[in-house]
C-alpha cells in the first residue's frame, strides 16, 4: 500500500524508523570501539614481540599514553573521548602473550597455505653462532608463486656438532 508523500501514517513510520536506528547505533558504536581498542592492542603486542620488549611493557606503554595524553590532546574537542579510548586497551602481560600467539598462529597458517599453494620452493640452511657460542642451523623456505617470491624462516635448531 503506497501512501502519499507527508501523510500522517507515512511521516510516522518515518518517525519510527529513525528511531530504530538511532538505538541501534547504541549498540554498533561500543562494538566498533571494542573492536578498534582490540586491533591496536594487537599492534602493540605485534611492536613488543617485534623489539624483543617484556609483555609487561604493554602496561608501561598505556600509562605512557594516558600521561602524556594530557598535554597533547589538551586542545581537542575530543579529549575524554581519546583519553577513554586509551583507557580500554588491554595491555596486561597475559593479554599481550594471547595475542602474540594469536598473531603467530595467523603467520603459521599462512605459511602453511602458501607451502599448499605455491608452484615451486627452495630450502636454504645456514650454520651460525649465537651469543653463548651455541651452533645454530637456519631452515630457511623461498616459495615461488606467480613469479613472485617470498621467503620465510622455518626454524632454528641446535646443532650438536658441526655440519
Amino acid at each position: 500500500m503506497n501512501y502519499p508523500k507527508n501523510s500522517e501514517i507515512r511521516n510516522k513510520v518515518c518517525e519510527l524508523k529513525s528511531k530504530l536506528s538511532a538505538q541501534q547505533a547504541v549498540f554498533v558504536r561500543p562494538i566498533s570501539k571494542s573492536k578498534n581498542a582490540t586491533t591496536a592492542s594487537f599492534k602493540i603486542a605485534d611492536l613488543l614481540a617485534k623489539k624483543k620488549k617484556p609483555f609487561q611493557d604493554g602496561e608501561l606503554l598505556k600509562e605512557a599514553f594516558l600521561a602524556c595524553a594530557e598535554s597533547l590532546f589538551g586542545g581537542f574537542p575530543n579529549k575524554p573521548e581519546i583519553i577513554s579510548a586509551i583507557q580500554e586497551l588491554q595491555l596486561s602481560d597475559s593479554t599481550v602473550l594471547r595475542r602474540i600467539e594469536a598473531i603467530a598462529d595467523d603467520m603459521q597458517s599462512q605459511l602453511k597455505r602458501d607451502v599448499e599453494t605455491c608452484e615451486w620452493f627452495s630450502l636454504q640452511f645456514d650454520e651460525s653462532t649465537d651469543i653463548s657460542d651455541m651452533l645454530q642451523l637456519a631452515v630457511i623456505i623461498m616459495l615461488f608463486n606467480d613469479l613472485t617470491v617470498k621467503e620465510e624462516l622455518l626454524k632454528i635448531l641446535p646443532l650438536k656438532k658441526r655440519t
